[in-house]
């Protein structure tokens, strides 16, 4: 199945919880002639995205996500991912952390022999290339994100020197740095970014001026910083000025 095709089933389903408040997976699976396993798959993605929220069975679009800014927000994520996976070359191995953006990039890779180390779960339900090998870090498992942190996770990766890390964070600013909103993801991120010999970053614009709990590095140590044209001249400037390398900005 496409991707193309994906995207438009996803983009549909922002719209009719934007008309019918609240619909359960049965009802959807129904609407769109297909599996309940698919449309699980597709409301995981929108909820990592920040769209919707899922409870018993049943979706609905996030609070303060009016379905026209919530497909935006996906459609900046998407264009964000694909440029990112466009600079992923032959035989490299990338690290990503558990961000809905950094783990798109999977399905935009067209690099051959590549090996993705991620400590997210989710991974095992994207769609990749057969030349693509997805290492999981292992370690404790944390629901709803499926991330997985701990001792083992950082053994794992501090065993490995990658080319590029490809992460996303819950707020990024020129004071504060990359910070997240889970405490046991901190050290996983940091050791990610510290083992990465070039290190992008990947946030469209609503995460950039956020403040999340903890840090987990500084912006003068991304190498590459994208995300979409919303972003402030303001805002770009005083990510330069803290020291961040180049900063790519794409239309949703």
């Amino acid at each position: 199945m496409s991707k193309s095709f994906v995207d438009k089933r996803r983009d549909k389903i922002v719209h009719l919880l934007q008309e019918k408040t609240e619909m359960t997976v049965a009802e959807l699976a129904v609407h769109f002639g297909t599996s309940q396993l698919t449309i699980r798959r597709d409301l995981n993605h929108l909820q990592d995205a920040g769209i919707l929220v899922r409870s018993y069975g049943t979706a609905r679009l996030a609070e303060g996500q009016p379905g026209q800014v919530g497909a935006l927000a996906l459609q900046s994520k998407e264009a964000i991912a694909r440029y990112a996976a466009g600079l992923i070359e032959d035989g490299e191995t990338i690290f990503i952390n558990t961000s809905s953006t950094a783990l798109a990039i999977m399905e935009f890779i067209t690099a051959r022999n590549v090996t993705i180390v991620t400590n997210n779960g989710h991974a095992l339900q994207q769609s990749i290339s057969p030349e693509i090998t997805v290492l999981l870090t292992g370690g404790e498992i944390r629901v709803p994100k499926w991330s997985m942190t701990g001792d083992f996770a950082l053994a794992t990766i501090g065993q490995i020197q990658a080319p590029k890390c490809i992460l996303g964070c819950s707020g990024i600013s020129a004071d504060r740095g990359l910070t997240t909103i889970v405490a046991q993801e901190m050290r996983v991120n940091a050791l990610m970014l510290s083992h990465s010999l070039h290190r992008i970053v990947v946030a469209d614009s609503s995460k950039v001026g956020a403040d999340a709990s903890f840090k987990y590095g500084d912006v003068n140590q991304i190498d590459t910083f994208i995300t979409d044209t919303r972003i402030t001249q303001d805002e770009i400037e005083s990510f330069k000025h803290a020291g961040t390398g180049d900063i790519i900005c794409v239309a949703p």
